[in-house]
This record gives C-alpha cells, structure tokens and sequence, in this order.
C-alpha cells in the first residue's frame, strides 16, 4: 500500500526511516506554528477532478484574533471573510451582491494544523525530497495512509517559513485526485527564527470544518443550532436523535449542526486529517431521493434514502469509508 505514494513523489530521503519520520515531525511542529503566527498573501490554484479553480488568500493575526479573506478569480464572484467572531460569505447574483453570515469555525486556508501525535495512528509520516513552489524552495512531507479507508497526502511546506505551498491527494492507484498548489506567496511581519525555535511549537488546532453554507439556509434565513465539539470517546452528541453503532477505523465525530426549522442535521467526523459530513434531511415519501455514489475527483459522494429521510455522506475518502459511516447510523428511536 505505501509503494505508490513513494513511486509518486520520487525517492525517499536518504535517512534511516526513524530519523526521516522525526524530521517529518519536527516541520509539521513548525508548520503549526507558521500557520497561526505568519500574516501572509497569495494566490493558489485548486484542482478536484476536471475542475480548476483560481484564488486569492490573505491572512493575518490580530489582537482579537486571525482575520482571513478568500476570494474566488474564476467562476461566480464570491468572498468569505472569517474573523474570531463570524464567517460572512458575500456572492455576487444577477448584477445584485447578496450577504450571508453564520459563526466562525475552523480556517479558510488550505491547510490547517495538524496533530502528528494523532496523524500517526493513521497515517505513516515521512520525509520526502526537496522540491521548489511558487518560486520557493520546500521540503516535503509524506502522509502515507495505514490501511484502505482513506488517501495519501504529499505536502510541501516553505523551506523558510513553514507555511504549506503544495497539497496532493492521491489514491490507491497513485492517481492524483485533488491539488491545491500556491502560484505565489508573499510574507509579511514575522520572525522567522521564533517558528524555528525547538520545544516552542503550540498545540494545533482542535479538527474542525468550515462549513461557509450548510444547504443554503444562511441565505434564507433560517436559523441554525451550532455545536462544535472536542474528539470524543463516544461519537453520540448527547441531544442528538441519531446515533452511530459504529466507525471507520480512526474517524471520530468534530461537529454536529441542526436545523431549527426543518431537522436537517449535519455531522462531521475526522481522523485528523480528513473529514467527511453525514447529512440528514427529511423528505416526502412521494420525493426522489438521490441514490448510489458519484464523485468529483477526491470528494466522494453517498446517497440513499433512509426511513423517511434523504441521507447523505461526502468526503475527501475512499467510497468505502462512506458505506462504512452510512452502515453505522441509527434512530435513537429504533
């Protein structure tokens, strides 16, 4: 299982593979760091299957906490601004701007911080060799996955600042079926040798999503109960009607969302590095219920219907760990 990774990003580093896995550790270490210090803005490109999307990112860190704005160069003009308090989504519509805001969770950048500690259990950290992004020497991380329930991750992090440059999600037949690759970066108010600093990384950031519209309800007005929670013991949130008999190996619940108006319900689970939304929306008997997978490079997409419910299961993971997660829930009732 990890030959493909390693035929796909080239030869190993010349280390013997504890001390290759150690140095992996130490630039994710930094990169945790970079990632909640450095002001920086950019451009990356992104692309899922056929589709390539341009974007521009600007994050920087204030008194009251991280303020970033993305912003869409291709397709429907679009902006998501995120500080410590809110997430505001504003789109522009036939001619007309249109404002949307729900609280804040999670990032907007492409990558968040990890928790090597918890990555391991799941994935095998490497170090790989060294490569040039946007006109940026980096070094690169393997995240060669343990078993079958999820992808490989070749990063790539600034040689200078630690920040991520290069993100490649590949399959089991080494296929890349996701790439988010910054074209350019640009630094500003940092000192560099405080992320370089040994024994002075902060913890990363507890696993969670941005979720910018959940089914379009923010746009309608609709009221949405928000939960965010810590990694569980037990993946059942304590008010929920759904319960979960069982996980994939390695994925615990990070959130639960409800809909006040019309029980739409929306899970996310993670085993550190990815994640995948279990949604649960009511429908008619007499309503068509999508059925069977589809997929847009990466992401996959579960549907079947449910009692009287339309559930749904989406993720950056295999199709098998989606029937997984689907085979698993049930009625509290039941």
């Amino acid at each position: 299982m990890l030959l493909f990774l390693l035929g796909f990003v080239g030869a190993v580093a010349a280390a013997p593979e504890q001390s290759s896995h150690d140095e992996a550790v130490q630039w994710l270490e930094r990169m945790n760091q970079a990632v909640r210090s450095v002001n920086y803005e950019g451009h990356f490109v992104y692309q899922c299957g056929e589709t390539l999307e341009a974007m521009h990112i600007r994050h920087e860190n204030a008194e009251t906490g991280p303020r970033e704005s993305l912003s869409s160069l291709t397709g429907s003009p679009k902006e998501v601004i995120r500080d410590s308090r809110s997430i505001t989504v504003i789109t522009k519509r036939g001619g007309k701007l249109q404002v949307s805001q729900q609280p804040a969770v999670g990032r907007l950048s492409p990558v968040k911080a990890l928790k090597p500690g918890e990555l391991e259990k799941n994935y095998e950290l490497q170090m790989g060799r060294n490569t040039r992004v946007a006109g940026r020497a980096g070094v690169t991380i393997l995240l060669l996955p343990r078993d079958d329930l999820r992808y490989g991750y070749r990063l790539v992090l600034d040689q200078m600042s630690a920040l991520p440059l290069d993100l490649t999600v590949v399959d089991s037949k080494n296929v890349v079926q996701s790439h988010i690759m910054f074209t350019d970066l640009r630094i500003t108010d940092v000192d560099l040798a405080s992320i370089q600093k040994s024994g002075e990384q902060p913890q990363a950031e507890s696993s969670q999503t941005v979720s910018v519209v959940l089914a379009g309800m923010e746009e309608k007005g609709v009221p949405v109960e928000i939960a965010h929670r810590q990694p569980l013991q037990s993946v059942q949130p304590p008010d929920a009607v759904w319960q979960f008999d069982a996980l994939p190996k390695g994925f615990y619940l990070i959130s639960h969302q409800r809909s006040a108006k019309n029980d739409l319900h929306h899970f996310v689970f993670s085993d550190g590095l990815a994640t995948v939304s279990v949604y649960l929306e009511p429908i008619a008997e007499d309503d068509q219920a999508f059925q069977g997978f589809t997929s847009l490079g990466s992401m996959n997409v579960l549907g079947r219907r449910f009692d009287q419910y339309q559930l749904t299961v989406v993720g950056e993971v295999p199709s098998r760990t989606l029937e997984l997660l689907a085979s698993g829930i049930r009625s509290r009732s039941s």
